[in-house]
């Protein structure tokens, strides 16, 4: 049996595990690619070591036995020595035949975009940050996604309320502001180029910083059923953002950049967001609470403007903020 290892090539690590962990079904794998107190950090709940990790996977599995994890991109950083930083972007066809945490089996056929950022250390994986947006797996399922959110609301333990608690601390302590334009280049800059785009988007409202980030014919993946197409478009999807979680502090925590093409460039964010809940949030008036945000965001740059996007957060997991718990 294959044994993958960073060491040999990241993305044939990431691809492998991931392949062989879902597709072929051997879970239990899990215990040779994640460290034993491995941490997954998500809006959902946090899962805690490996042996969290096998039974949350067995759930999803029973929920949805057919599910494919068909990879659109690995954007990676470091080296053996030091380390290595992995986003994983990945597209999931899959049907609803066994009962889930929404409820009895639906029958659906369904599909996820999820953005999956390792930390792998000494051969395994020892954190990730994991972004799949529940909002629009739920509202393809055919459930209220309020109800959806006072479920996951009250499943939520206590360490993952601290550890949101934790990050809207961090945040208000200031985390820097863009200095808007003139932008940099994202090719001599991209951490720059990251910062200034992000905090335009949910903090500084700057028309002009988007303006000259993304191409005019830009597209946007939310989700595989929240797409965008043009500039103003997706500068219009930020603005009801911000109308209805205000006053966010961005932290810009990870960039990873890589070539393509001739003069193209990949780039991964991830990225964190605290504000007030000030508007209406899919159907939930403001009640003016503290709100976090957990991001992960792909670019597909051609020359200097941003050509592709897709972003995911947990849109659910922000309800569950602003709902009680049944």
């Amino acid at each position: 049996m294959t044994r993958y290892h960073p060491d040999q090539g990241l993305v044939e690590f990431i691809l492998g595990i991931t392949f062989e962990i879902w597709e072929c079904g051997r879970v239990e794998r899990i215990n040779d690619y994640y460290a034993a107190d491995t941490q997954v950090f998500a809006l959902s709940g946090l899962i805690h070591g490996a042996g969290g990790m096998i039974a949350g996977t067995r759930r999803m599995l029973e929920a949805f036995p057919d599910r494919l994890l068909l990879a659109d991109d690995v954007i990676w950083s470091g080296s053996p020595a030091e380390g290595f930083y992995s986003s994983h972007r990945v597209l999931s066809p899959m049907t609803n035949t066994g009962p889930s945490a929404y409820g009895p089996p639906t029958g659906k056929r369904v599909r996820t975009l999820t953005i999956a950022d390792c930390i792998v250390e000494g051969g395994r994986i020892t954190r990730e940050y994991l972004l799949r947006d529940h909002y629009s797996l739920v509202r393809q399922l055919g459930v209220d996604p309020r109800r959806a959110a006072e479920q996951m609301a009250s499943e939520r333990g206590a360490g993952t309320e601290r550890w949101i608690e934790g990050e809207i601390a961090r945040l208000s302590c200031g985390s820097g502001t863009a200095k808007g334009l003139p932008l940099p280049s994202p090719q001599a800059d991209p951490s720059g180029f990251a910062r200034q785009v992000i905090d335009s988007h949910l903090g500084a409202n700057s028309d002009a910083v988007s303006n000259a980030a993304y191409a005019s014919y830009a597209v946007m993946y939310r989700s595989p059923d929240e797409l965008y197409s043009g500039r103003d478009s997706i500068k219009e999807h930020f603005a009801q953002l911000r109308q209805a979680i205000s006053g966010c502090n961005v932290s810009i925590d990870h960039v990873a950049c890589q070539p393509v093409d001739r003069d193209g460039l990949r780039i991964a964010v991830r990225w964190c967001a605290a504000g007030a809940h000030t508007g209406d949030y899919l159907g939930i008036p403001a009640t003016g609470q503290s709100v976090f945000v957990l991001g992960s965001t792909h670019w597909r740059i051609v020359g200097e403007h941003i050509a592709m996007e897709w972003t995911v957060f947990d849109q659910l997991g922000v309800m569950a903020q602003l709902v009680s718990r049944p």
